[in-house]
């Protein structure tokens, strides 16, 4: 079991994502019933942004409830251990973006042209994903959460 330093952990944090080509989103509609989906992301200022169909029910989900929770997770191909994958995951608020050139641009950035045909897809709504604390996991023994204020914390998993 590695023993990571606060700064490598907060590096983590940071870089997490950044080779991870899409995120799992969970939903609930306004009766509670699940809803699990991804989408290709980006990020810009610690939020997410996702662009999806708003014919879909997970798209009405995240506008009825505001609300989704989002995992990133380690390709189980490269995990050094099934049950110990590396992973990323929040609870976020959810809230449709107005200017979605300037997202649109991130996408191409991070996608080349490979989603532009988003663009002229006018069901295709762009989202942003504010996060509440993150959890994050390394490793067996290595789970962290940061707050919004970027304080970490160890999460006590007491396994019996």
């Amino acid at each position: 079991m590695k023993k990571y330093t606060n700064e490598e952990i907060i590096e983590e944090f940071q870089n997490f994502s950044q080779d991870k080509q899409s995120l799992i989103l969970s939903t609930t509609n306004k009766e509670n019933t699940p809803l699990t989906s991804y989408s290709p992301f980006v990020e810009n200022e610690n939020n997410y942004y996702i662009c999806i169909s708003s014919l879909l029910p997970h798209y009405k989900n995240m506008i009825e409830t505001k609300k989704t929770h989002v995992l990133i997770i380690e390709d189980e191909s490269k995990a050094a251990h099934i049950y110990a994958r590396k992973r990323l995951y929040f609870n976020a608020k959810c809230e449709n973006v107005d200017n979605e050139e300037d997202i649109f641009k991130l996408f191409d950035n991070r996608y080349a042209d490979q989603l532009s045909f988003l663009r002229t897809m006018k069901d295709f709504k762009i989202i942003k994903l504010i996060p509440f604390e993150k959890s994050l996991v390394l490793g067996f023994g290595a789970a962290y959460k940061m707050g919004t204020d970027g304080k970490l914390g160890q999460k006590a998993i007491n396994h019996k």
